[in-house]
């Protein structure tokens, strides 16, 4: 915000605040709002000049105050004689206020406080000074320790304001912070994912130059023609420099990315489902779909390698969500995931459910559901069908990173999944939070 426009809004808005006030004298002497409204904006307002700002107050707010006061009574020079000592309380605040900024700079609350309480007094010492040269009152000991009271009271309010609008502030900065944290952190364990499945494309990459460079080999130990073996060759350095590029690509997301989100922080179920909740909300509102999703732990267990099991977990809600973008407008989608300890052959397993009320899944499809390139997903409009490497990748995870399984349920009437995943290679150290949860 332009210092222009910030200017403009505390005179305006303390000048209007100037209408609000207790008369203190029979002399015409009031406790006005305005001083304090413009204490807070002295405040939040950091960057403004102090005098600057106080003098503008000293010529708008009187001739708001003169313009209010004429309309009412009707008599000008009576109006003048009463509302233009209040110009000797602003530039009076403008010049204590001024001198103290200058000499100590903007403090914590405390000399904040200090500060605006002796411009408050020195103010209206000076108002006070014009209202007594005009005739209207005089100067006594008891003016002083009204004076006093006034300043003591009014700075306090405006400092309490100060306390709540700072904290006010830090609750949403906070706020703002852990959602940008979960978008973050949903982007890594996507880039984690992806990563995975480079590295394994790496090594179906190694095979194939090696099987390039032999051919290469063998048409170079045979009679063939020279255009052949050259063809042989390219391939297999065209492959080399593809590795090359995949190592580059994920040395600069691990580098530059990823290790800013180690797998050391570890984070409970709880936190996990929370930031699946927000992606699901994210994805709702863009595709304009009318989904909730619900979510409970009987176990918080403290998961080591999070951005994997988030990224499994990912892959069949995003399965989900895809599903029930194929039901009628007028259909309500649910999506349930249920985290529950189960003893399963002797093995202790976390047992993750995820269900749907979508048009569930057909009993002749599932052996094809984990085979790469498989793909339910295709656009008649387009002709584009989706690669189909979601749920390859999350079996892989889930048997690379875990040692657990999959188990895939048939039938109409909705999605469901169940995701074994063994204790300890979960947690991969004993700690958890033993409590009940959820949405």
């Amino acid at each position: 915000m332009k210092q222009r426009t910030k200017l403009i809004i505390m005179v305006t808005v303390s000048s209007i605040a100037s209408q609000i006030s207790l008369n203190m004298f029979q002399s015409g002497f009031i406790l006005a709002m305005s001083p304090l409204m413009m204490g807070f904006f002295l405040y939040i307002f950091k960057d403004l000049n102090a005098f600057k700002a106080c003098c503008w107050m000293a010529v708008v707010s009187p001739l708001v105050r003169l313009i209010v006061v004429i309309l009412q009574s009707g008599d000008v020079w009576g109006s003048m004689h009463i509302v233009l000592p209040d110009i000797g309380f602003f530039f009076g605040y403008a010049i204590c206020f001024a001198l103290m900024t200058k000499n100590l700079g903007y403090a914590p609350y405390h000399k904040f406080y200090i500060r605006i309480v002796l411009a408050d007094f020195f103010g209206n010492c000076c108002e006070q000074t014009l209202r007594v040269m005009a005739g209207l009152t005089t100067f006594t000991l008891d003016t002083f320790s009204v004076f006093i009271t006034i300043a003591l009271i009014r700075s306090f309010v405006v400092v309490v304001i100060c306390i709540a609008a700072d904290t006010y502030s830090s609750l949403l900065e906070r706020k703002e912070h852990e959602e940008n944290y979960k978008k973050l952190l949903l982007t890594a364990s996507t880039f984690e994912s992806e990563v995975y499945s480079m590295h394994k494309n790496m090594n179906e990459i190694e095979d194939i130059m090696t099987h390039a460079f032999a051919l290469y080999r063998d048409l170079d130990s045979s009679e063939y023609p020279p255009e052949l073996k050259d063809n042989a060759l390219t391939i297999a350095k065209d492959i080399h420099e593809v590795k090359k590029g995949y190592k580059r690509v994920i040395k600069g997301l691990q580098d530059n990315f990823l290790s800013d989100f180690n797998d050391d922080s570890r984070l409970p179920i709880s936190d996990l489902l929370k930031i699946l909740s927000v992606d699901v909300d994210r994805a709702r509102d863009l595709f304009h779909q009318d989904i909730t999703f619900h979510y409970s732990y009987e176990t918080n267990h403290v998961i080591q390698k999070h951005f994997a099991f988030m990224s499994i977990l990912r892959n069949f809600i995003s399965n989900s969500i895809d599903a029930l973008g194929d039901m009628p407008s007028s259909h309500h989608g649910d999506i349930y995931v249920r985290c529950r300890d189960m003893t399963k052959d002797g093995t202790a397993y976390c047992a993750v459910e995820v269900k749907d009320n979508g048009p569930g899944i057909a009993p002749d499809i599932v052996e094809f559901l984990f085979v790469p390139g498989y793909s339910t997903k295709f656009n008649e409009a387009t002709g584009d069908i989706n690669r189909g490497v979601g749920l390859t990748l999350a079996k892989d995870l889930m048997e690379s990173q875990f040692n657990g399984h999959i188990e895939i349920h048939p039938g109409a009437g909705g999605a469901l999944s169940t995701l074994w995943f063994p204790v300890e290679d979960l947690t991969a150290r004993e700690n958890s939070y033993s409590n009940l949860g959820g949405e």
